[in-house]
């Protein structure tokens, strides 16, 4: 019930944040050439007793190299009833969202982050979503 409770609650929140976004997933057709549209909601279950842990490491860490190179991070927060990080990352660009990750995962301030905040990820949970109502829908 629970984890139920957790999903409607994100379903909520990044509907809310893609229509204000206007993010969707895949390529824009309307543009004359190619470019990458993509919003990921990610759920992180973190180990017992680090969640503040991870959430400092982040903040710290992640949240401002991924801002730098270009991706934008419109909401995360910590759900300590689940132990879980919940945050939505999109990006939009030339690149495709695998050359992306590629390269933000390759980049010397990625391999050095240091605490690197993975070491304390459970279980992660990454979803491609789509909006369904509002700008980047396919209905009206």
């Amino acid at each position: 019930m629970l984890r139920t409770v957790t999903a409607f609650g994100a379903g909520l929140i990044i509907g809310g944040l893609a229509v204000a976004a206007g993010s969707a997933s895949g390529q824009n057709a309307s543009s004359k050439s190619a470019v990458t549209n993509v919003t990921q909601l990610r759920l992180y279950t973190i180990d017992r007793g680090h969640l503040d842990d991870f959430a400092s490491a982040w903040q710290k860490g992640v949240y401002p190299l991924r801002t730098r190179l270009g991706y934008r991070i419109p909401f995360a927060a910590k759900i300590p009833s689940t132990n879980q990080f919940l945050w939505i990352v999109q990006y939009t660009g030339p690149d495709t969202w695998e050359q992306k990750e590629a390269q933000y995962y390759a980049s010397a301030e990625r391999v050095a982050l240091s605490p690197d905040p993975r070491v304390w990820i459970a279980r992660p949970e990454q979803l491609m979503v789509t909006p369904v109502v509002g700008p980047g829908s396919t209905t009206p």
